[in-house]
């Protein structure tokens, strides 16, 4: 537990002594690759798969990797290694190319990190909260073993950061990449497409009809779960198994956030497209986790949306940058995500850390 908390102690400090925007996020960002790229290959959920798996690719030849590559996104290999299809090409170039395992997860690594970093850096208001969210709110801890989640997640990001410079070319190709990394990636189809209009608007009124919308949709969830929802995931190729109506206390919390955002956001100063579609990412959001009542796999997808938090709490933060209350409202916040950090890694498979040094790359 110890460099989680090295970790998350040090981004504050380190935003109060480095005044270069640049500089600050460089610092943070190695920080956090050399935490993730340094790890035991054990050291994470799903590992010893990932690792039989990159074994098994890699003695494939070229025609026979090529050759069981699936026409809807998945690998036609032996279970448990039926990977998306960009997933195992990935793993048969590292291969290819000589990395261990380890090296592997040192590109996944860089991937991850690089690609928040640059993100943070476009979008945010407060970087150093930014940071604290992501490495609290559970984003770093799935990098650590959900690793085709992972790196779906950061294709998505890309994706997102290219429609916004209207490349619009690679933000394709970056959400193809999304796709064939893991088929969840699908839930940003919205987002997406709202980065793609030319202009993009959110009030209070419209954002508080979406909340409370959600309420009626709750009420009626089996219903639409059963109905609508599982015959969609069936039609894509697999039937997730889901469960009975059980409360997920993330959806709490995003209905949390979501209430204060009403309250306390002046929505007439949101005049950019990020933290725009960031506001109607949060409302998705909370009717995504209302899925995951019945089936845990939508909360594991639903990164894809709450990922726009580390955007959209410092934009809420800076619109009060000089009144006496925000500091004080600032370190409260960061003390309830240091708890909530806390609380998520004590006793999970990331905890206790544990470094590996040897056979790094090769």
């Amino acid at each position: 537990m110890w460099i989680y908390l090295f970790n998350i102690i040090t981004i504050p400090i380190y935003s109060r002594l480095i005044k270069d925007r640049k500089k600050f996020i460089i610092l943070v960002a190695l920080q956090l690759f050399l935490i993730l790229a340094l790890r035991s290959v054990t050291l994470g959920v799903d590992l010893s798969n990932y690792s039989a798996g990159y074994e098994y690719i890699g003695k494939l030849s070229f025609e026979e990797m090529t050759s069981r590559l699936g026409p809807m996104g998945m690998s036609k290999l032996i279970y448990p290694f039926d990977y998306e299809n960009g997933y195992t090409i990935m793993n048969w170039l590292s291969s290819q190319i000589g990395f261990s395992f380890h090296g592997f997860l040192v590109i996944c690594a860089a991937i991850n990190i690089g690609t928040i970093s640059a993100f943070i850096y476009k979008y945010s208001k407060k970087p150093w909260l930014s940071f604290v969210i992501f490495s609290a709110f559970g984003f770093y801890a799935y990098s650590f073993g959900i690793i085709r989640q992972s790196l779906a997640l950061s294709f998505v990001l890309l994706s997102y950061m290219c429609l916004d410079k209207k490349k619009y070319f690679f933000a394709i190709l970056s959400f193809v990449m999304a796709f064939l990394c893991h088929r969840s990636a699908v839930v940003a189809i919205i987002p997406l497409i709202l980065m793609w209009r030319r202009s993009v608007t959110i009030t209070k009124k419209r954002f508080a009809l979406l909340l409370f919308f959600s309420l009626p949709v709750m009420l009626f969830s089996n219903v639409i779960y059963n109905d609508v929802i599982v015959k969609v995931m069936s039609f894509m190729g697999k039937g997730y198994a889901g469960h009975d109506f059980t409360m997920n206390n993330m959806l709490l919390l995003l209905f949390g956030i979501s209430l204060v955002m009403m309250i306390f956001c002046n929505f007439s100063k949101i005049k950019d497209k990020m933290p725009t579609v960031s506001c109607y990412a949060l409302i998705l959001a909370v009717y995504f986790s209302i899925c995951g009542l019945y089936n845990d796999n939508f909360a594991r997808a639903l990164q894809f949306l709450s990922v726009f938090l580390v955007i959209l709490i410092p934009e809420v933060f800076d619109q009060y940058k000089g009144q006496k209350a925000a500091f004080v409202i600032e370190v409260i916040v960061y003390l309830l995500l240091f708890g909530f950090m806390c609380y998520d890694i004590s006793g999970s498979a990331i905890d206790p850390y544990i470094l590996n040094c040897e056979g790094f790359l090769w």
